[in-house]
């Protein structure tokens, strides 16, 4: 039972003494709570391994799991400290059988692929990418075939993996967690392992890997290399400090919980049912945007009737197939109100030319207050389509600016719900663990009555806002011995 003195704090700490005495099969299970769960792929079968978890955030296993499997005493072990255990299924089998003998094994919960349905334990339906179970109403859906969020300056023999903006390409999951989680009802995990053996792999690298999912609203399943795990196993003091590194970043994000309930303040929306053929344009007119620091928010297509359009200034209707009448008025009002619409060829010719001073792939024309821009042709190039589109905006609608930040990082800007709190996240891929080059300026267009610096592994610190010559807005000047590459701007209105 959950007894008074047992109720969660503000942070979701407390629900393992809440949930953990739950009855299956004569064993007591621990419970498990997926919402604010710090979740690791467990490779040990050695119970005393457990001892370095000791004073970390993670408190949930996640291990490789088959009927039958001799995985007592890890399990027994790690009830007694009051951690979970998710057995992890891989392939298919009779899932009713599989299930019962999870609850017999003790295990609090178990992943399973393309899962529907309703078990007597917690059961966490897993996919990869092209068949999410988008409808679930499971406690946690888990993700496969995700990136390791890192630039990806080379590739095969040395070769330089550039993008479009010919520098190095930015590997990250931040802008399909954001997309996700407009379809998902549940927590998300996200999966995925470090590279090969080839890569050497910093504790800021697996830093940077959490940083990634956690900004957007998402939870790593942390993956250890084999070095690294070799190295704890063995109690190496290397390998332990990156440990506790690792450990107090996972930490620094769970015990900010509430940060994930912030709304994005984009001004641009993207609609699309980001499915089929459309997903391959769609999403990555996502990943460009967050590239180019083009703050969006999601929406999804089926719900874009519903949803509200307040604050956006922009909308991308980014599939092929025109939206149905009655979405189409909808957007049509968008733009007869002073908004702008990005759209393929399939919206059609309307208004009067009103071609921009830049060369463009679209036919820009006024309608109402607003303009409609059409492309010539079919929306293939994603790169320009977030390019233009951050044009036709204009940077004179620019809500932040970073200066003498490296180029290959991402920056989410996000409101609490009540619009009391505004957030400003910052994490540069780039600096690779060395601290960073150079002081960072953060120019930010509203203006708000207190702001505090927060980076892992420092206490937050006030920062006053600067008066900028250049923007009506404000700047902060960030202390050169601000951590990088992860920092936080918090802000009170």
């Amino acid at each position: 039972m959950c007894t008074p003195d047992r109720r969660p704090d503000e942070s979701g700490r407390g629900w393992h003494e809440c949930l953990r005495h739950i009855e299956s099969e004569g064993r007591n299970v621990v419970g498990l709570n997926l919402e604010n769960a710090v979740p690791i792929r467990w490779p040990w079968h050695e119970p005393s391994m457990l001892d370095i978890l000791q004073g970390t955030p993670f408190d949930c296993l996640v291990i490789n799991w088959t009927a039958g499997l001799s995985a007592a005493p890890v399990i027994e072990a790690a009830r007694r400290r009051n951690l979970a255990v998710v057995g992890w299924i891989e392939g298919a089998g009779d899932h009713a059988v599989t299930i019962s003998a999870a609850k017999s094994a003790g295990l609090s919960a178990v992943a399973i692929r393309a899962f529907k349905g309703n078990a007597d334990i917690p059961v966490i339906p897993w996919s990869d990418r092209t068949d999410v179970p988008w409808d679930s109403a499971a406690p946690a859906v888990a993700i496969a075939g995700n990136v390791w969020p890192r630039v990806n300056s080379t590739q095969g023999g040395g070769d330089a993996n550039a993008g479009p903006t010919n520098v190095p390409w930015l590997d990250s999951n931040g802008w399909y967690i954001q997309m996700a989680r407009a379809r998902l009802r549940a927590p998300l995990w996200m999966v995925f392992d470090p590279p090969g053996k080839s890569t050497v792999f910093s504790a800021q690298s697996y830093m940077n890997a959490i940083t990634d999912s956690e900004v957007a609203g998402g939870r790593w399943v942390l993956s250890l290399d084999a070095d690294l795990l070799a190295g704890l196993a063995a109690r190496a003091q290397g390998a332990l400090e990156s440990w506790k590194q690792i450990a107090a970043a996972a930490n620094f994000f769970r015990d900010r919980a509430a940060w994930k309930s912030y709304h994005s303040l984009g001004l641009v929306g993207v609609i699309s049912d980001f499915s089929g053929p459309d997903f391959e344009v769609s999403g990555e007119i996502l990943n460009l945007m967050a590239r180019r620091d083009l703050f969006f928010r999601v929406i999804w297509k089926p719900r874009a009737e519903a949803a509200t359009f307040a604050g956006l200034k922009a909308l991308v209707y980014a599939d092929s197939a025109p939206p149905d009448a009655p979405l189409r008025r909808k957007l049509s009002d968008f733009v007869e109100q002073g908004g702008l619409l990005v759209a393929g060829p399939g919206w059609g010719v309307q208004g009067k030319p009103a071609p921009p001073d830049f060369d463009t792939q679209f036919d820009v024309r006024s309608v109402g207050k607003g303009r409609v821009a059409v492309a010539n042709a079919a929306l293939a190039d994603p790169y320009q389509v977030a390019v233009d589109t951050q044009l036709l905006l204009s940077h004179r609608n620019d809500l932040v600016k970073v200066y003498n930040a490296p180029s290959s990082g991402c920056t989410r800007y996000t409101a609490s719900a009540d619009g009391k709190k505004a957030l400003l996240q910052c994490l540069s891929y780039a600096d690779g663990g060395r601290g960073g080059g150079g002081l960072r300026t953060i120019w930010v267009r509203d203006r708000y009555a207190r702001t505090r610096l927060w980076a892992i592994g420092a206490e937050p610190a006030p920062i006053a806002a600067q008066p900028s010559d250049e923007y009506s807005g404000v700047e902060y000047h960030l202390p050169a011995s601000t951590p990088r590459p992860y920092l936080a701007l918090e802000f009170e209105v």
